[in-house]
């Protein structure tokens, strides 16, 4: 990459069937296109999207699913899953879409085993049950590609103590489980691990969409003028809305980057290039804060 570049990480969440199927394909070739290498995050088991309904009453969620046209961009089978219709599998479900993204150059780490009840119910979760989502997540990656992940990212940037301490025993190369403002090392319990995390920095297309911008063109405009401004910029898109109804805009996007002196990379070559610079990464502390544009808290970089 040319060192007269801004590096900007690039994170795809797979959170559903359908994305999975439609999404992740659609987003292969318009980074094969593009020239562009980025970190792919699957779900692995039960696509329960339908039972996020239960989440009605929390403030900010039905905007939300006004203003992102949700039944539209997710289709009423996603939207109904594991309520009305059964869930059906993420990655498990297509093995071989998943193992192109690696084939083809892509970093790949597990989003989750069940992303819809981690998202919502991880602080009522008991201690062996954190641990066992994870195991299972991180054993249905050995499946899918014959060998350990080498990254995670929590569902919905939602994270706590105990998932980080099980997380290190993995021997992972980094995890990508918050919001916040530049690659660091969590400080738990007192103590900094030895995983790093990679924060997603920017604001999503769903955040934003309706809200802050009128449009995806406008959303997407506005990011590369946001990274173009320096640090350690990451961009999560995901395969449902980028690799569906705003994948000729988010095609564009990328297009666009190099002439806006941006390079497009996945999150392990950005903490390499942050890590080449020869200064220690941060401490911080993970805090559960309200994000602009989504309902609930979301696991935040904080100083120590």
């Amino acid at each position: 990459m040319s060192a007269a570049l801004q590096p900007l990480g690039i994170r795809v969440d797979v959170d559903t069937h359908e994305g999975m199927r439609d999404g992740v394909p659609r987003l292969l070739e318009i980074f094969d296109r593009a020239g562009v290498r980025a970190t792919f995050y699957f779900a692995m088991g039960p696509d329960r999207s339908g039972r996020a309904i239960f989440q009605a009453l929390r403030p900010g969620f039905l905007a939300k699913m006004r203003r992102t046209g949700a039944a539209r961009v997710y289709g009423w089978r996603t939207v109904l899953s594991g309520t009305l219709l059964p869930s059906r599998p993420v990655a498990t479900a297509f093995p071989e879409i998943a193992r192109r993204a690696k084939a083809e150059g892509h970093e790949t780490g597990v989003h989750a085993w069940d992303h819809r009840s981690w998202q919502d119910r991880l602080l009522r979760f008991s201690d062996r049950r954190v641990e066992d989502e994870l195991l299972r997540g991180r054993a249905a990656y050995r499946e899918i590609f014959g060998e350990q992940p080498s990254t995670f990212a929590a569902p919905a940037w939602f994270t706590d103590e105990r998932a980080l301490l099980v997380q290190e025993t993995f021997g992972l190369s980094f995890a990508s489980d918050c919001r916040g403002t530049e690659p660091f090392l969590p400080v738990v319990r007192g103590k900094s691990l030895a995983t790093p995390q990679v924060p997603s920095t920017l604001p999503t297309l769903d955040e934003a969409l309706g809200a802050t911008h009128e449009n995806a063109g406008a959303f997407f405009r506005s990011m590369a003028e946001e990274a173009a401004r320096g640090g350690w910029p990451v961009l999560t898109v995901h395969a449902e809305l980028e690799g569906g109804p705003y994948a000729p805009q988010f095609e564009e996007f990328l297009g666009g980057c190099r002439t806006r002196g941006l390079a497009p990379v996945a999150l392990g070559e950005l903490l390499a290039l942050r890590r080449a610079r020869g200064t220690s990464l941060p401490a911080g502390r993970l805090e559960l804060r309200p994000v602009t544009g989504r309902h609930g808290r979301l696991a935040t970089q904080a100083p120590t």
